[in-house]
């Protein structure tokens, strides 16, 4: 009887479950984006000084040593678009008037060039080659020595010259101390020929000034930002 209750209860119960795995826990969401942080657009920006030694290639025209500001961008390899300026002010002897030994004044070329520039970026040496043309918004003032020998009268002599169309080649190479000091050597020709129109009343008389140069500069910039 005993054993008789005992199969009766298994067979009404039945097979014991196995017991249930738990789920897995529903992962985290992820923080929202809320504010995206951004670079300042002019992160690299370097900023210096260097002087840059004109050699004209016309022999009656000073060499000059002319002042520059220096700014550097964040270098990479590549094609980028190159500004160029490059003025500089030198005397010029009154060869064009068949009077070399003559000061024939002082003329200032001052070229806003426009064009391309290929870099080959490098650590600690980084070089580009540049190509740029535009307008020079050049500017003479007349020496007193020439006025007698421009047979314009006796009244009052002026002088000026024209804007004239301009070219520069330059080739630059930088050396990295650290990641804030940089220094850079150029090298460059210049091919600029304004016009000098001298002018007394209603008299008038033009010539053609050769202002092309080779140039040779170096320079020292700190990275600000």
């Amino acid at each position: 009887m005993i054993l008789a209750a005992w199969l009766a209860a298994c067979m009404v119960a039945g097979p014991a479950r196995a017991q249930e795995t738990p789920p897995a826990p529903t992962p985290a969401e992820a923080p929202k984006i809320t504010k995206v942080q951004r670079q300042r657009p002019w992160t690299g920006l370097a900023l210096g000084v260097g002087w840059e030694k004109v050699f004209t290639t016309a022999g009656h025209v000073s060499n000059p040593l002319p002042f520059r500001v220096l700014a550097r961008t964040p270098t990479k390899s590549g094609w980028a678009v190159s500004p160029m300026f490059g003025w500089f002010r030198s005397d010029v002897d009154a060869v064009a008037l068949n009077r070399p030994t003559t000061p024939m004044g002082q003329l200032t070329v001052r070229p806003i060039l426009v064009g391309v520039r290929r870099t080959w970026a490098g650590r600690p040496l980084s070089y580009d080659v540049a190509l740029a043309a535009g307008p020079s918004f050049n500017s003479f003032k007349v020496a007193d020595e020439i006025k007698p020998d421009l047979a314009l009268g006796s009244g009052a002599i002026t002088a000026d010259a024209n804007i004239a169309f301009a070219w520069r080649l330059q080739g630059s190479v930088w050396h990295d101390f650290t990641d804030k000091i940089a220094i850079r050597g150029t090298v460059a020709y210049a091919w600029c020929q304004p016009e000098i129109t001298f002018r007394s009343g209603a008299s008038g008389r033009r010539v053609t000034e050769n202002a092309n140069a080779v140039m040779i500069g170096a320079g020292l910039v700190y990275r600000i930002f």
